[in-house]
């Protein structure tokens, strides 16, 4: 079976977005200000997520092949997540960027599913899927909690979604490779759109110096999609240069049954560093 074809590590257009790097996610925005003057919040992560969905990819053949995405994808190959908060007073203006590729292969295999569908006997499976996402949300923030252990902002913006999969597979028997369309194919599916999402985020701060935090996160919405959600939560420690944090977070798309991608999901930990100025 033939590799796919290398595509770019990155979309041409996230350099440029990535410099707008607002912040959605920070877990943990730096203690209140009683000045109006303008506070910024730059945060970089490390994201080791798991993917889970449901894709159809069209077949030499014009047929839809249904796979779930959690059969086969098991490696992360690269994600990365960058983000940028910027506020005055109550107001304040955030967004998060989240570069994932994940995906991962089977060579000569008896099963599919992760060892969970036997194939028949003498039958092997070659086979590979590589899910490349991109979500960039944008939102505005109002403080209607501000002291030293809570902070809490209501927010309101949107997400955009874009996803790329690409499927190969081929069965081998004792005679040979099995015939198209089924036998052996290569398919893809894209989405892309944005939803209108509301929300809110904050943190709980506790020690003697308030150097500890909880950071929580959760927003839902729909446009493009039938329903997208977020959330996250984890434990953080503020230092005179910065913070560190450890968190879990979940991304959700129920997209709907007619469309390539039926729902798409990432979930896992993320460890990263902020810088407050």
């Amino acid at each position: 079976m033939k590799s796919p074809e290398p595509r770019p590590a990155f979309p041409a257009w996230m350099p440029t977005t990535a410099l707008l790097g607002l912040s959605l996610l920070a877990p943990g925005i730096a203690c209140a200000q009683t000045d109006d003057d303008w506070q910024y919040r730059a945060s970089m992560y490390a994201f080791f997520p798991e993917i889970d969905g449901r894709l159809r990819a069209a077949t030499p053949a014009g047929d839809q092949l249904t796979v779930d995405a959690d059969t086969l994808v098991d490696n992360l190959h690269f994600a990365a997540m960058g983000s940028f908060e910027a506020r005055k007073g109550h107001w304040g203006l955030l967004a998060d960027l989240i570069y994932m590729d994940v995906g991962d292969s089977i060579s000569n295999s008896p099963t599919l599913g992760r060892g969970t569908v036997p194939l028949p006997s003498g039958v092997t499976a070659d086979a590979s899927l590589d899910i490349e996402a991109v979500a960039f949300t944008l939102a505005a923030t109002y403080r209607v909690i501000d002291s030293a252990s809570n902070t809490l902002d209501l927010l309101g913006g949107a997400r955009l979604l874009d996803a790329k999969a690409d499927l190969e597979w081929q069965f081998d028997s004792p005679m040979g490779p099995l015939p198209p369309p089924m036998g052996q194919g290569k398919g893809e599916a894209s989405e892309s759109g944005w939803d209108a999402i509301v929300g809110l985020k904050g943190q709980h701060r506790f020690g003697s110096r308030h150097q500890w935090f909880v950071p929580y996160y959760l927003d839902a919405g729909t446009g493009a999609s039938d329903l997208t959600w977020q959330a996250a939560t984890g434990i953080g420690y503020s230092a005179r240069w910065g913070d560190t944090f450890l968190i879990w977070r979940h991304l959700d798309y129920d997209l709907g049954q007619d469309r390539r991608f039926e729902d798409l999901s990432f979930s896992g930990p993320a460890i990263g560093v902020a810088f407050n100025w």
